[in-house]
């Protein structure tokens, strides 16, 4: 705190204090000058306010399996040469997400943020929703919950889309179809989305008496703030060319299978990149977000700089930059399963 603050605060303490006397003088009680002579408070909690940069993702509730031992059926979860795919299975529900969906893609999550050979991840679904967003049920379920618990559940869901968004690989949303709600959250979490022509888009919770609020950060990052509010307070029905024209999808295909190509030149290009730098640079786009130019902001990049060039794949890329050869990570070529 610089000493104009410390002043500033000193001032109105002691005028609170005078204000304090008065009211007590009044009641007929008189204190003494001296009557906190000796006092002194200590607070119990710390506040510590921290940069974006120095909160890290972790996960809200404990994995229950690995892609090895995989028994969901709502989610699926397939491993292939540098790409992995998570697969929302519940196409007679609109792939409405609830409990059993949830836990799926947290243990799908949580095994990927320590797979260092996976560099892209893949959120499709099956059906002709993407979607649905929260299953009716859990809206009936909350209202049987205690405050506490209904605010943990919301701030869980939260914590999965930051989980998910802090994934060091590259992630890609396929939207083969509509999303509303919760599944435009999942579609802001991934770092590109694509989506076929005839995909809608739309936040309704509004109309129901609901508040968006568990995708509203991660869609107001996407989009903006001015475009959140069109998209979140008037629940309006967007095509996916003005999806993309808003920032919440990087493009339109006319057809699924339009995916395949697309991903395969995603995969050649981030073959292409090394994949610790690339990791980084992702939490660097994520942190320095929004945020403004201040000296703590250019302290973090540039240590970010200057740690990230002395590395092992700075180094080698620079070896390998001098012999005319590709460097190590460039030559196993990520391989699309579709």
């Amino acid at each position: 705190m610089v000493k104009t603050e410390k002043k500033d605060w000193e001032i109105i303490e002691r005028a609170l204090a005078a204000k304090e006397a008065e009211l007590l003088q009044q009641e007929g009680s008189v204190l003494e000058e001296s009557h906190l002579s000796g006092y002194r408070y200590v607070p119990t909690t710390k506040v510590v306010d921290k940069q974006s940069w120095e909160t890290f993702a972790v996960p809200h509730i404990k994995p229950t399996c690995t892609s090895e031992s995989w028994y969901h059926k709502d989610v699926l979860f397939e491993l292939g040469e540098g790409i992995a795919y998570i697969t929302l299975n519940r196409p007679e529900a609109n792939n409405a997400l609830n409990e059993s969906t949830s836990q799926a893609l947290q243990d799908a999550t949580c095994e990927l943020h320590g797979r260092r050979d996976i560099r892209i991840v893949v959120l499709r679904a099956e059906g002709g929703m993407f979607c649905a967003g929260g299953d009716p049920k859990h809206f009936f379920d909350a209202l049987a919950m205690s405050e506490r618990d209904d605010r943990k559940a919301a701030i869980g869901f939260m914590k999965f889309l930051f989980w998910f968004q802090s994934l060091p690989q590259f992630t890609v949303g396929l939207a083969q179809g509509s999303a509303m709600g919760s599944g435009i959250g999942l579609l802001c979490a991934c770092d590109m989305v694509l989506a076929t022509s005839t995909a809608r888009f739309i936040c309704s919770e509004v109309k129901l008496g609901f508040c968006p609020a568990s995708l509203a950060p991660f869609l107001t990052r996407k989009v903006g703030p001015a475009f959140a509010k069109r998209l979140l307070c008037m629940a309006e029905n967007i095509s996916a060319e003005q999806a993309k024209r808003m920032g919440l999808i990087s493009d339109v295909v006319e057809e699924e299978s339009e995916f395949s190509d697309y991903m395969k030149d995603i995969c050649e290009k981030v073959t292409l990149c090394a994949p610790t730098a690339a990791g980084r640079a992702k939490r660097l786009a994520q942190n320095v977000s929004l945020q403004p130019l201040t000296r703590k902001l250019l302290e973090y990049t540039g240590g970010e700089l200057a740690d990230i060039r002395i590395g092992e794949e700075a180094i080698k890329g620079m070896v390998a930059v001098q012999a005319r050869v590709k460097p190590y990570w460039a030559e196993t070529p990520i391989k699309p399963l579709y």
